[in-house]
């Protein structure tokens, strides 16, 4: 390939920063202070099993992506066919408008405003939070400089402050016994953060841009597409080891402190009051990242499945309104709605992002949706479980198992019967599109 089709090293950080903000958003906050406080000295192991699903699944993801030079959409399309494609494709895209944008706005307002300023209403943050969403996100062509120049480099220095301090003086130890399911609880936590979903989202999203910069052959994106793929994970993976470590030691002085207050009472017990400021800060930078990034990415998204029926501008608009609206809603009540989608979808997303990896793809195909049907099914016992229906026959079966202990019963099975509808569905040449690294 020719040099000139892999970007600048400056350009290539740029993005790699600006996707890192784009998915460092509340949850990547808020769950591994807790996971570490909860994990105690098994802190470490829960950190692997969050960064197993939050960073290896994200540069998967990304790779995946690379390989089939293709977003969600397009692979879940070749997968499942036009119809059952586009919904399989809508609804993360769905979760991510209705849910995640909202959830953003209102951990902006509970964690970062009314901490600082008490008397604000909540319609006021939501109201300038989604301003300066929409302004970051109206002109696709300028978003990604934004968020990368802007917004992921003082996102980068509060955190390391923030880490520094906490490492050089925590305020306590980690508590023992450490968790005897501490992997499962960690991979558990990063379904929270739906980064893995998002990065075959934001994977399409990222293919545009690079079309927009001029690399247009698809050895020149796959190349592009994965070291920046690499360069996200990695940041987001020292990211949260270290605020996993944070709540390990400085968090077992707040055993009481619920989901979002214990990172907000970390931050000030580090640093007093300049760290309410500093964790304010970031979290306003993260959630406006994320937002911006949403939003400018369901515009693609939407823009691509309905062959630019719908608009991009018209798309950030209505996702703006919609996460204005629904904010309104409060912060628990949207975190307890959206987990059960999460672990409805995740099974089978691994599937594709893993299956995805292979560059022959239509070669494997039926078998991956086998797969995918499979996984769904799986999830469909999670999901339940989520309900209050602990005891239903799906999740009792994936717990008796293998692996069915660390929540991952799903895998064995699915592998089986993807192995076994690949020897019964062998592709004929004619369905074999032709493929090129």
């Amino acid at each position: 390939m020719s040099k000139k089709e892999l970007l600048p090293v400056s350009v290539l950080i740029l993005i790699s920063g600006a996707m890192f903000s784009s998915h460092f958003g509340v949850g990547d906050l808020i769950f591994p202070p807790i996971l570490g406080r909860d994990t105690g000295t098994s802190w470490f192991t829960a950190s692997m099993g969050y960064a197993i699903i939050n960073s290896i699944g994200v540069w998967l993801a990304y790779l995946a992506c690379a390989h089939q030079n293709q977003s969600l959409g397009g692979i879940a399309t070749r997968t499942l066919g036009n119809v059952f494609g586009r919904i399989y494709t809508a609804i993360p895209v769905l979760i991510t408008v209705f849910f995640i944008l909202p959830r953003v706005a209102s951990a902006t307002h509970e964690m970062a405003v009314l901490p600082l300023f008490p008397g604000v209403p909540l319609w006021l943050s939501l109201a300038v939070f989604f301003l300066l969403s929409f302004y970051i996100a109206y002109t696709r062509a300028t978003v990604i400089d934004k968020l990368g120049k802007l917004l992921a480099p003082a996102l980068i220095i509060f955190v390391v402050i923030l880490v520094l301090k906490g490492v050089s003086s925590p305020l306590s130890v980690p508590k023992s016994p450490g968790s005897a399911t501490a992997l499962k609880e960690g991979m558990l936590n990063a379904y929270n953060t739906m980064n893995a979903i998002a990065a075959l989202l934001f994977g399409g999203w990222v293919l545009h841009e690079l079309k927009m910069r001029n690399i247009t052959t698809r050895e020149g994106q796959d190349r592009n597409l994965n070291v920046i793929g690499i360069g996200t994970a990695l940041l987001l993976g020292i990211t949260s080891t270290v605020l996993v470590y944070l709540g390990a030691t400085s968090g077992s002085s707040f055993p009481d402190a619920s989901i979002g207050v214990l990172s907000t009472e970390i931050a000030k017990g580090l640093l007093g009051q300049v760290g309410l400021v500093s964790f304010a800060i970031i979290m306003a930078l993260s959630c406006l990242s994320t937002s911006a990034a949403i939003t400018s990415m369901s515009g693609d998204m939407f823009q691509e499945m309905t062959g630019e029926k719908l608009q991009y501008r018209i798309i950030v608009i209505a996702s703006t309104l919609i996460g204005f609206t629904l904010g309104l809603v409060g912060l628990s009540k949207i975190v307890k709605y959206t987990v059960p989608w999460l672990v409805l979808l995740y099974p089978s997303v691994i599937v594709l992002i893993l299956t995805g990896l292979y560059y022959k793809f239509d070669r494997i195909r039926k078998a991956v949706t086998v797969g995918m049907i499979v996984a769904l099914i799986f999830g469909l016992g999670d999901m339940l479980c989520f309900y209050g229906i602990t005891g239903n026959m799906i999740t009792k079966f994936a717990s008796s198992l293998p692996f069915g202990d660390k929540g991952i019963g799903w895998v064995l099975p699915t592998i089986i019967l993807m192995a076994a509808a690949q020897m019964i569905f062998r592709p004929k040449a004619e369905e074999i599109q032709p493929e090129s690294k």
